[in-house]
């Protein structure tokens, strides 16, 4: 039995491709339907906001808090309650297939500890580990691998000192605007490509609001994202607008994005949950 035929086999179990089946045979939707609605729902629920239900493949775990100061003992400084997402199902079936294990525990990394970030929380290596079922001296080779190729882990050991830095989904969003495809920028950051597009979709919609006056704080809530990570897109545009092939790159984009859909009116949203 070949390991790829051995994986095809299991993406086949997962959520997603359930949902993509009743949407195919229940309701008759096309495969393209199917997966953009597969998409929007992805998108809904993956922003940085702490969920109160626990979904497939997330654990909840507590954690160093964000503002708790180095110096004192772990056991006296504040913790926080977050959600991680272990196994992200088919992107993550697909990232263990094209990287392998280690390809996947690096992605892994990645999203665990801006989800800890999104939540207030900072993750050590040794939670890191204890999520991800390995030794902490794994997670310290990842790291080291990681950081050799330029991405930022913000661990607590790593934050000490020298505050967040850049965000691997900045940094998404910045190859994108360099006009790196999905696929180029996937390899690159242990990602699905769908993973990829879902970032960017955010990311517009983000600026799209910002560019209509939409504060931060709302555009947090209709786009169920942290302010922290609507802050960072913003200061990305921002600069994008000072950079010739970024700033071409991003007009092209936002006018078919525009020309497509408007995003929901904030008071509608609002009143629709809290029926």
């Amino acid at each position: 039995m070949s390991v790829v035929s051995s994986q095809a086999r299991l993406n086949l179990k997962t959520p997603e491709a359930a949902f993509l089946r009743v949407l195919s045979e229940e309701f008759g939707f096309s495969l393209r339907v199917s997966r953009e609605l597969l998409q929007v729902g992805q998108e809904m629920l993956a922003g940085g906001q702490p969920a109160q239900a626990v979904r497939p493949g997330q654990i909840r775990q507590v954690v160093v808090s964000l503002a708790a100061p180095f110096g004192p003992p772990l056991a006296e400084v504040a913790k926080v309650e977050v959600t991680l997402t272990v196994d992200a199902g088919a992107e993550d079936a697909e990232v263990r297939q094209r990287d392998g294990l280690a390809g996947l525990r690096r992605g892994r990394i990645l999203r665990l500890t801006e989800e800890a970030l999104a939540q207030g929380g900072v993750l050590s290596q040794e939670d890191l580990a204890r999520a991800l079922g390995v030794e902490a001296r794994t997670i310290r080779r990842d790291m080291q691998t990681l950081k050799a190729e330029g991405h930022a882990v913000p661990t607590r050991g790593q934050l000490k000192g020298v505050g967040r830095g850049q965000t691997h989904k900045v940094k998404i969003i910045e190859l994108w605007l360099d006009r790196q495809g999905y696929d180029q920028i996937a390899r690159r950051l242990y990602h699905s490509p769908q993973a990829i597009k879902r970032y960017i979709s955010a990311f517009l919609r983000i600026v799209l609001l910002h560019q209509q006056g939409t504060e931060v704080a709302d555009i947090a809530f209709l786009t169920h994202t942290s302010a922290s990570l609507v802050q960072d897109y913003l200061d990305v545009y921002q600069q994008a607008l000072a950079i010739p092939h970024r700033a071409e790159k991003l007009a092209e984009e936002l006018d078919r994005v525009s020309s497509g859909s408007k995003p929901g009116d904030l008071a509608e949203k609002k009143a629709r949950l809290n029926r």
